[in-house]
């Protein structure tokens, strides 16, 4: 069996996610604000993403100096989000 990994392009998505943010019609005196919104909603997307894809990759590599099995690892990531 080959391992497919998934792999998420973190750019597309936080794009994507930003445009999902609600954003009332946006007035000069406000712009400052709603750009620190889109921001702080591009970049934590992004890189939950970057984590993900590095979680991913790595999920099923033995780690024989960890005496902890795959499920534990997968619940402990998890509890992570």
């Amino acid at each position: 069996m080959t391992e497919q990994h998934t792999r998420i392009d973190a750019e597309k998505f936080a794009y994507h996610f930003m445009e999902t943010i609600y954003r009332p019609e946006i007035d000069t005196e406000n712009m400052e604000g709603a750009a620190k919104e889109a921001l702080a909603a591009y970049l934590t997307a992004y890189y939950m993403i970057q984590k993900f894809n590095h979680l991913e990759s790595d999920f099923f590599v033995e780690d024989h100096k960890k005496p902890m099995s795959n499920y534990q690892r997968i619940l402990s990531e998890l509890n992570k989000y």
